[in-house]
């Protein structure tokens, strides 16, 4: 194991290829190298959910209620100003937290995944967390940190001082930031206090279900398709098993750590704050492992819930084909999907089937490069451009459609074809090209400061042995991701290069030249690859030049290696007109098989955030919104994923001729940068612990003492139950609710359902002036609320809930004699029944004797005693399926309950006839379904006999029963 910096100083950069800081340590060993030594890993935990009245993420409703107006209507207001231009939530669906594993190697080398429910991974934030770290003597370096966000876009996001941001989210909050910055460091701490002998093994598996291609079909300027089928995307789902090896003969679980593309994006604006569908996934990996589940994203820019999903065999029966606006209980069946490939993977690595097979000793290394931009682009953009659409006189304005480029309406449409700006406004490009002048292809606004914290890159690769996880600090499409992956691994000659529409249509070449392409013969009949231009959607044939054909082929498949060396500064962003000259997507080198990985993964949205990153084919094609947000012009992918190359090989070997050589004055560029982010993060640092450690001592004391106020009810499944307490204010209280069960072999309360999605919670605010007041004197009551839904899910793996005795258990606190104070409190107990609404009709004698009745039922569609503002009845039906939504999808209300209850009819497994004979004896028969459906039981019926379909004598398959019964046949002496 050798120890080194990959930038002891200016001048050693070079010998990297890329700006790395003195201070950033990265360690490697070469490939095989027994270190002699035993892995350690921990896990660690902290709550990330901020208080309640903070906006509830991106599509909160906006804009808020002002605390002025609320002091003059008498409306409800937060005392405490959380949220600034977003509507304040009023509740916590589910808990938001930092998941944290810390990995180490026989030498003491150290790195950390950190998970966290955020919309973005913002570099201020991690270095806040650093800086804590190491005033609290943490053995963990800023530089040794992963931030994986989820992407959440349904959390507060206060943590950014990027102006552009807050445009989608809520303005900078320094109290929240460092709230942030401490939590995640109590993750980290956690775990390396948790480091034990462990064992590490990794595979990968695919999953179809839960996935959606955002960046859909649609069409290029010159004709030709773009974007992806629906049914396209990065369907490989890596996952990482830890084991806790302090018992060799006994292994115990640790963590998992996996790495997915999917944007928790599958709700409306409901203002209740949420992990989305990574509570359930953590839920349901957690309860059938044992090991706790941390969560990286993958091709994010590709994957978002999208319209539908298209057909796949392995797609459960009767769960909707859809993501998008679903409601929780769909995402719960989406994060349950995942989850059982995500348990198959775990227990395929636990049997030995795994591409990497369990090892306890392997090297541990943190790579880091600070990157400045590619000298044709050199700071990081926003609102990314086409030249010409402008030049011909549809104006394109950056920023002011932030984060989109604007075109304000065609200046050409103006002026007749002879006058002399209409007709030379479409040949100042083609003219000044013609002279050798190359004229940039797109122009753009800067986005620093708007969008991206630093000047640089900050590319990571971290490994694990024959597993590394690269981040290419950005919301990554598909193209990056595959080609990052393949240019990584051991096997040679396998780079993904882009997506090529040709080989999934039949393109046919005219006898003009010009060609056309349609839909296979062959291919699935699901519309997945339609093409969806901004006006009109093309069903069928696509016509377009031999040129355009040669063009697209080229923006893919060329090799892109040059077009940052420094005698292409001129020409990078510009095409050439020869489709030979073009730098195409990506550059075409590889590792070796002895530098590759047996298991490379990209990791989106980690570390920092630079944009959407889209290839050069997706960026120069047409205007969208995923390439108004690529950074650092059209090469962003292929200069991210070079370089991140040459860090997986140098963390293998040594190698560093594989990432881009930096001029001198770039390196000097970079450190000036590096001075400048270093300068404000200690000073924001110190701001926002001054600001925090103010703000909390202020706090006025809450009315108490925390007692409950109302106790739940007793309820049967299909319906809800409350337990409602005076708590402390939503400064100092964001309740941790559970739920426990009487355990009736035992007679003790055990643990059954907690805050990830199973347990929802709401506050009831102040109200007015008096409100404020009361708040600020001590004297306001604040009344939270905890929610339990008792039910049967669909799919049935999610687990209905089981008849018994449950209560709520609350742990909180309440600020008393200006010291926030816990408190616990527990409610009475409540009791679930079986829900009895299966009917029974039409009970009669058949000539032989026997008895016939009708019997089933329809499920309760919703929770009618809810009471959380979100459950209303809103069923997606023919109407909202669009054009592409398959005829078969069911319907189903998206918010009529927080979790999956099954819809639709009750099946009935057993039916109970009870015969009472004229001698007062009884018999119990089985009645069978017959081919009309209808129950037939052999009942002999005498005369003076009875027959008997007694309450609770129907069964259906979830233990459901009957409430009411009927009764055929008369005896004169009952």
């Amino acid at each position: 194991m050798y120890r080194r910096l990959l930038g002891a100083a200016l001048g050693a950069a070079l010998i990297a290829g890329a700006f790395v800081m003195p201070t950033l340590p990265a360690t490697a060993a070469p490939k095989g190298v027994d270190l002699g030594g035993t892995i350690k890993a921990g896990f660690g935990i902290a709550d990330n959910t901020w208080h309640v009245g903070a906006g509830g993420g991106q599509y909160a409703e906006k804009p808020s209620p002002d605390v002025g107006q609320g002091l003059l209507d008498q409306s409800e207001i937060d005392p405490h100003n959380h949220s600034t231009v977003q509507k304040n939530s009023y509740g916590v669906e589910s808990r938001l937290s930092f998941r944290a594993i810390v990995v180490e190697d026989g030498e003491g080398d150290q790195v950390a995944f950190v998970k966290s429910d955020n919309y973005l991974a913002m570099d201020a934030l991690l270095r806040r967390a650093g800086q804590i770290l190491a005033l609290d003597g943490s053995d963990i370096s800023y530089d040794e940190i992963m931030h994986m966000a989820s992407h959440n876009h349904f959390s507060p996001m206060y943590t950014t001082t990027s102006w552009g941001v807050w445009l989608f989210q809520d303005l900078f909050d320094i109290r929240a930031f460092e709230y942030q910055a401490r939590q995640m460091a109590a993750a980290i701490e956690m775990a390396e206090d948790n480091l034990v002998p462990a064992r590490m093994g990794a595979t990968e598996v695919n999953h179809y279900l839960y996935k959606g291609m955002v960046a859909r079909r649609g069409i290029a300027d010159d004709g030709t398709p773009v974007g992806y089928p629906l049914d396209f995307g990065d369907f490989g789902l890596p996952v990482i098993r830890f084991d806790d090896m302090t018992d060799p003969n006994n292994p115990k679980p640790i963590a998992t750590l996996i790495n997915w593309g999917m944007h928790p994006e599958g709700l409306k604006a409901d203002n209740l704050i949420t992990a989305e569908f990574l509570a359930p996934l953590e839920r349901f990996v957690e309860r059938e492992t044992g090991a706790p589940l941390v969560f990286g994203q993958g091709d994010v820019g590709s994957s978002e819930s999208g319209p539908t999903r298209p057909y796949h065999p392995d797609w459960p029966a009767g769960v909707p084909r859809q993501w998008d606006d679903a409601g929780h209980a769909q995402v719960e069946r989406g994060a349950f999907l995942l989850s059982r490939d995500v348990i198959r993977a775990y227990n395929e690595i636990g049997a030995g089937n795994a591409l990497v097979p369990f090892d306890d000793d392997f090297d541990v290394a943190a790579g880091n490069a600070w990157v400045p931009g590619p000298l044709s682009h050199p700071y990081p953009s926003v609102s990314n451009c086409r030249t010409d659409p402008t030049l011909a006189g549809d104006t394109g304005g950056p920023v002011t459609g932030l984060p989109d480029c604007d075109r304000g309406g065609n200046i050409a449409d103006q002026y007749p074809p002879d006058h002399p700006f209409g007709s030379q406004l479409t040949m100042i490009k083609e003219n000044l090209e013609a002279h050798g002048i190359p004229v940039p292809d797109h122009y753009d606004a800067p986005g620093f400061t708007g969008v991206e914290e630093n000047l640089r890159l900050h590319l990571q690769a971290f490994k694990l042995g024959e597993v590394i996880l690269m981040s290419c600090a950005c919301e990554a499409q598909v193209d990056l991701i595959k080609n990052l992956e393949s240019r990584t691994n051991e096997t040679q000659g396998d780079q993904w290069l882009g997506y090529d529409w040709t080989k999934r249509l039949d393109c046919q070449q005219n006898a003009d030249t010009s060609w056309t392409c349609q839909r296979k013969a062959d291919d699935t009949p699901d519309g997945s690859d339609h093409f969806t231009a901004p006006t009109a959607t093309f069903n069928g044939p696509l016509n377009f030049s031999d040129d355009a054909m040669t063009r697209m082929k080229a923006q893919i498949y060329n090799d892109a290696a040059g077009w940052n060396d420094p005698e292409n500064v001129a020409a990078a962003n510009s095409e050439p007109a020869d489709p030979e000259a073009i730098w195409g997507n990506f550059t075409h080198t590889e590792l070796s098989a002895a530098e590759g990985y047996k298991m490379p993964i990209g990791v989106g949205h980690a570390g920092d955030y630079n944009g959407y990153t889209v290839s050069y084919r997706e960026y120069m094609a047409y205007d969208h919104y995923r390439k108004a947000l690529t950074s650092y012009g059209p090469h962003t992918a292929d200069y991210m994923n070079t370089v991140l190359m040459g860090l997986a090989a140098e963390l293998n070997s040594g190698s560093t001729d594989r990432v881009y050589n930096l001029e001198p004055q770039d390196l000097a560029r970079a450190a000036a940068d590096e001075a400048r982010q270093v300068a404000w993060t200690t000073a924001l640092g110190a701001a926002s612990f001054a600001a925090y450690e103010a703000w909390t001592a202020g706090l006025p004391n809450d009315k108490g003492p925390a007692a409950a106020t109302d106790q739940p009810r007793d309820i049967n499944r299909f319906d809800s139950t409350t337990f409602s307490w005076r708590g402390g204010s939503n400064a100092v209280d964001n309740p941790t609710v559970k739920v426990e069960r009487l355990d009736p072999a035992t007679g003790e309360w055990v643990a059954y359902a907690d805050q990830s999605g199973e347990i929802q919670t709401k506050l009831q605010f102040p109200k007015g002036a008096n409100g404020m007041a009361q708040t600020y004197a001590g004297n306001q009551e604040w009344i939270w609320t905890a929610n339990f839904e008792a039910f049967d899910a669909y799919p049935a793996g999610i687990g209905s809930t089981p008849v018994g005795d449950y209560r709520f258990v609350v742990e909180g606190l309440i600020r008393k004699d200006l010291t926030d104070t816990e408190y616990e409190l527990t409610s009475e107990p409540f009791h679930v029944g079986a829900w009895n609404g299966l009917t029974v009709d039409d009970l009669r004698v058949e000539p032989d004797g026997s008895v016939s009745f009708s019997a089933g039922g329809t499920y309760p569609v919703i929770d009618d005693n809810a009471a959380f503002p979100y459950v209303k009845q809103h069923m997606r039906n023919e109407a909202d399926r669009g054009e592409l939504v398959p005829a078969d999808i069911i319907s189903w209300c998206d918010t009529c309950s927080f979790r999956s209850w099954v819809r639709g009819e009750a099946e009935i497994v057993q039916a109970i006839v009870t015969v009472i004979r004229t001698d007062g004896s009884f018999e119990l028969i089985t009645a069978t379904r017959g081919e009309d459906g209808r129950f037939y039981a052999a009942t002999a019926l005498s005369e003076g006999d009875v027959a008997s379909v007694w309450p609770g004598a129907i069964t259906d398959t979830y233990g459901e029963t009957n409430s009411d019964g009927a009764s055929i046949g008369t005896n004169p002496t009952l």
